[in-house]
């Protein structure tokens, strides 16, 4: 077992910094494309960046397996007591291809089922969302002090939701216009650090998610007094690698109420 505290943090935060740097190393050129069986695209950079992480985490943390998206065919997730480090390399591989810089690098650890640290680095703006169970969520932009971030107090009147730029499905559209909110749109996990650092409102999402999607932003979401309502369940055990059928974030305080019709 590993408590982790904010030296693990920090650890985890240079990482991710050292990864978005090969990564944008690709991005100012140009670069091959080719596509997974799902049909997800896959460049040179999701690939160095994976390489990267994982070797940076066996060197500091030996002893702690590691699920990538980019190796995921071969891991087995352990047992549900187990502890395990929950990676991707390139989160939003579309958005790196369309050059909008909406992309992330995301690291988390799961111990007991549960995200325990997260980092999410966004290497094109040289940002860095980090948290630790215990400690609270941390925005830090370039090398300058971490800043303490939290959710933002909520006007049920006028709400702001977060959503997919490249996953913008009915029931999203539906959802928005049921609670008259407006829309900002962003891809990859940067629309879970939008709701924990006070942008927005919420995000609802509708439809499958890997672990590595959300992990690392369920901690800083939290951290920052933040909270989930998933589909199908009222608690998420984070122990298989299709984690959800859909969930919306929100403050832990907010008045803005969410009932999945099938819950």
């Amino acid at each position: 077992m590993m408590k982790p505290n904010l030296n693990d943090m920090n650890n985890i935060i240079t990482i991710a910094k050292q990864a978005g740097e090969i990564i944008m190393q690709f991005y100012q050129k140009d670069f091959s494309v080719e596509y997974k069986k799902n049909q997800s695209p896959l460049t040179e950079a999701d690939l160095a960046s994976h390489h990267l992480i994982c070797g940076e985490l066996n060197k500091l943390y030996p002893d702690i397996p590691i699920l990538s998206e980019e190796s995921a065919d071969t891991f087995t997730i352990p047992d549900e007591n187990a502890c395990f480090w929950c990676v991707d390399p390139l989160d939003g591989t579309k958005e790196f291809i369309k050059k909008n810089d909406e992309f992330t690098v995301n690291i988390a650890l799961i111990q007991n089922q549960q995200p325990i640290l997260g980092v999410i680095g966004v290497p094109a703006k040289n940002i860095v969302y980090a948290a630790v169970n215990g400690k609270g969520g941390f925005k830090q932009q370039r090398d300058n002090e971490l800043q303490k971030i939290q959710v933002k107090p909520q006007d049920p009147n006028n709400l702001t939701f977060a959503v997919s730029r490249s996953h913008l499905d009915d029931q999203t559209k539906a959802i928005v216009d049921e609670y008259q909110a407006k829309m900002l749109q962003a891809g990859s996990a940067l629309k879970l650090t939008y709701v924990a650092e006070g942008l927005v409102d919420a995000y609802p999402r509708f439809g499958q998610l890997m672990l590595w999607d959300i992990s690392a932003g369920f901690v800083i979401i939290k951290e920052s007094g933040g909270d989930f309502i998933f589909n199908n369940v009222s608690e998420m055990h984070f122990q298989n690698k299709l984690i959800s059928s859909g969930f919306v974030c929100i403050s832990k305080n907010s008045k803005f109420k969410y009932q999945f019709n099938n819950r």
